[in-house]
């Protein structure tokens, strides 16, 4: 209790600041980098296949997540090295552990991004090569993790237990693999609509400063930061969005999502906090499995789930709006299911 007291004394410097700082810079960084993308011709090219309402958006500026990676990731930088001179080495590796992912998959997305980029395609990085590369980043991720940080692998805060931990053992390594392919690919999935995953994505990350000041865990300014970073970016990713994050931004969201919650100890609440990465997923499953085996029959007018309900006449706005409530009250939920 203690501890918990003396984080929420320090709310303001630890969450508060981070958030304000990379909101604001976010919202500087954005207006010149637009243009900036337009000249080098970064411009989106939608699906053939894609609904009728999206082919309008080509020509729209893509890998636009970098408006937001850098503010999240350059205040999370401060904060990780003023943690170390102050020799809070707890929170200065939990820091960096939350960016190695982020940086590391957003990477891996810019690589994406630019090849469809150069070819005109809305096809870049072949299958294998997208997922050697997210091989490469979890396996600098468990290194790290294993080596150089207290941060456990293997033990896991259980949802609605009270409090009790999943010790995986030797599972462990296996289940971070599994849990890095999925939250990726859903997070990857949910961008399909303008502002939904930046949208989706801010409850989440302000779940985890929560559950970081209520565990008394460190690496809350990092996803404070990642929270004002996206709300800054949204300025311009409303509809109709003047950029888009491009598969840039929604990996390194992934990587965001993996990092704060390996780092909290806390894997096991992805599938909670993020619901909607996780629906956009099995929606793609679900559709690909049930079209091959009925030889052409769809269980959804199309996926992944929020392309479901446009062509069932919803907006994108009405989308975004309706999944990120959703997400709020997951979180909310989930809050409640630390068990402290």
């Amino acid at each position: 209790m203690t501890d918990i007291m003396f984080m929420m004394q320090e709310y303001p410097v630890r969450v508060l600041c981070p958030f304000l700082a990379a909101w604001l810079f976010a919202l500087l960084l954005g207006r010149p980098m637009i243009p900036f993308l337009h000249r080098l011709k970064f411009n989106q090219t939608e699906r053939e296949e894609g609904l009728e309402s999206h082919k309008k958006k080509t020509g729209t500026p893509t890998m636009g997540g970098i408006i937001f990676i850098i503010p999240a990731a350059a205040v999370a930088l401060v904060y990780a090295v003023v943690s170390a001179a102050s020799s809070d080495t707890a929170e200065a590796t939990a820091l960096v552990a939350v960016l190695i992912p982020t940086i590391g998959f957003g990477v891996v997305g810019f690589a994406d991004d630019y090849l469809k980029v150069i070819r005109h395609h809305n096809l870049g990085l072949k299958v294998w090569q997208k997922f050697a590369l997210e091989f490469v980043v979890t396996a600098v991720f468990f290194f790290y993790i294993s080596f150089a940080t207290d941060i456990s692998l293997s033990e896991m805060i259980i949802p609605f237990s009270g409090g009790r931990v999943l010790n995986l053992g030797v599972l462990a390594v296996p289940a971070l693999i599994f849990i890095t392919l999925a939250t990726t690919n859903g997070t990857n999935l949910t961008d399909g609509v303008d502002a939904l995953c930046a949208s989706v994505t801010i409850p989440v990350a302000l779940f985890f400063v929560i559950s970081a000041m209520m565990t008394a865990k460190p690496a809350a300014p990092a996803a404070a930061a990642m929270a004002g970073a996206l709300l800054g970016y949204l300025f311009y990713n409303y509809h109709p969005a003047k950029v888009f994050m491009g598969d840039t931004g929604s990996l390194a969201i992934g990587g965001f999502v993996i990092g704060m919650s390996y780092a909290l100890g806390m894997p096991l609440f992805i599938p909670v906090v993020g619901l909607i990465y996780a629906a956009e997923v099995v929606s793609v499953i679900l559709q690909v499995s049930y079209f091959k085996a009925t030889k052409g029959k769809r269980i959804f007018r199309m996926a992944p789930l929020h392309h479901h309900y446009e062509k069932g006449g919803w907006s994108e706005a009405k989308v975004t709006g309706v999944f990120t409530a959703v997400t709020l009250i997951m979180c909310l939920a989930a809050l409640a299911g630390i068990g402290l």
